[in-house]
């Protein structure tokens, strides 16, 4: 039998991975982080949150970004230039395909931030070569692609911090306290406010469409952006950004913050490892003739107990009603109906807890789960993929949160976004 702790770990990864990246990959459990050694991180995804990441990963003790990866190859090169800068050396490798990055000298973990529509695929192969991930929410696009990423970081013992950074900011870690610590009394209502609309922008004048379509500029490997989605003509405005309001990468504002403020309240009723029995709702779409995701809805899911989640894009935050009043957390600020409530904190509350990211550092090292796991992660994405396949079939659906199955309508039950669009 071969001990596998023995082989390098560019021995065991596929030598064949297709372009894509849609093989799967071969498995290598990673030997436990000394304490004392840095955690060596490779950066896959430099848009937006991918630089945002990398940035507090550059400043966080103990760690080390070693190398980058994007297909945008002007992104791939400012990444390198940041890394190097912060080190004052040109140590930073940069990779074009993400298969390479993993095969990286003694890495440890990687920062995932790719569109949605990635993300199942490369965290199932960074699984599988041994490595940990702190990836973007929502956890993944599709629903059954989700349960094989939790169940490829489970069986290769992996640490996977979802960027829910709400679980780590006070005013949610408070309110989350303050509800557990029974402030509210019973509670009657639970109510969650995403965003409206679409923040579409604008990097390229209209008038220019035309030239530009199905016609990808030379620094950006097109084929494989679009990877795990299937073959899609380029359109100028796709990327970077405006990819995540076309329901074919992403699921607009719905799904972008399902794993924030729909996240917080199922944490805070210890849901986030379940799922509803009923979603039901309705949703309006957009007058752009492209993008194609939700720009507003109110939709609900019902859970076995009874409780019912409200989710509505008519305000922000996340707001509980009870007995006593109600209390209402937003990103820096938490209200309620008499400030006296906001004082009911349990006497063992902490109130300078790790950062996100040093949440996911210091659980690299110990082996423990980090505050967004994987289960809850993925459960938090479901909650927003079971809406919108009601939206469009515009029924309610009935599901079973223990198979993860339609009950009662094959038509639902073929929407892509309870698939997996990969291969394993």
């Amino acid at each position: 039998m071969i001990n596998q702790h023995t082989l390098p770990r560019r021995k065991l990864l596929a030598a064949s991975i297709s372009a894509l990246g849609l093989a799967p990959m071969t498995w290598l459990r990673a030997q436990p982080t000394s304490p004392n050694d840095d955690i060596a991180i490779g950066v896959i995804g430099h848009g937006a949150m991918g630089a945002g990441n990398m940035t507090n990963f550059l400043h966080t003790p103990g760690v080390r970004v070693v190398a980058v990866c994007d297909v945008d190859s002007d992104r791939m090169e400012e990444a390198k230039a940041l890394v190097d800068k912060k080190y004052g050396n040109t140590d930073c490798k940069a990779y074009a395909q993400y298969s390479d990055l993993l095969q990286h000298p003694g890495i440890d973990a990687i920062s995932l931030a790719t569109p949605d529509h990635w993300h199942a695929r490369i965290g199932i192969d960074a699984a599988n070569a041994g490595l940990d991930v702190y990836g973007e929410k929502p956890f993944t696009w599709g629903l059954a692609e989700g349960r094989l990423l939790v169940d490829a970081l489970k069986k290769n013992k992996r640490v996977w911090q979802t960027g829910s950074w709400q679980r780590s900011s006070g005013d949610f870690r408070r309110f989350r306290a303050l509800i557990q610590n029974n402030t509210l009394g019973k509670l009657t209502r639970f109510e969650c406010g995403t965003p409206t609309g679409m923040g579409i922008k604008k990097h390229v004048p209209p008038e220019q469409f035309a030239a530009l379509i199905d016609k990808p500029p030379a620094t950006l490997d097109w084929k494989t952006w679009c990877g795990p989605a299937g073959e899609f003509t380029y359109h100028p405005m796709i990327h970077p950004w405006n990819w995540r309001w076309h329901d074919r990468f992403g699921g607009g504002q719905l799904l972008d913050w399902v794993g924030h403020h729909v996240d917080i309240a199922l944490w805070t009723l210890g849901l986030d490892h379940t799922g509803p029995i009923k979603v039901e709702g309705t949703g309006k779409h957009g007058n752009d003739s492209f993008f194609n995701t939700y720009v507003q809805y109110a939709y609900q899911g019902t859970f076995a107990d009874g409780r019912v989640i409200e989710v509505r894009s008519d305000f922000m935050g996340t707001k509980f009603t009870g007995e006593n009043g109600w209390i209402h957390a937003d990103r820096g600020k938490l209200q309620a109906s008499n400030r006296d409530l906001l004082r009911n904190l349990p006497a063992d509350f902490v109130t300078k807890p790790p950062s996100h990211h040093q949440n996911f550092i210091d659980c690299v090292r110990n082996r423990t789960l980090p505050v967004s796991d994987p289960e809850g992660a993925h459960r938090s994405a479901s909650f927003g993929q079971l809406a919108i396949v009601a939206l469009d079939s515009k029924q309610a659906l009935q599901w079973d949160p223990v198979a993860e199955k339609v009950i009662g309508n094959a038509d639902q039950a073929k929407h892509p976004r309870l698939g997996a669009r990969l291969k394993v």
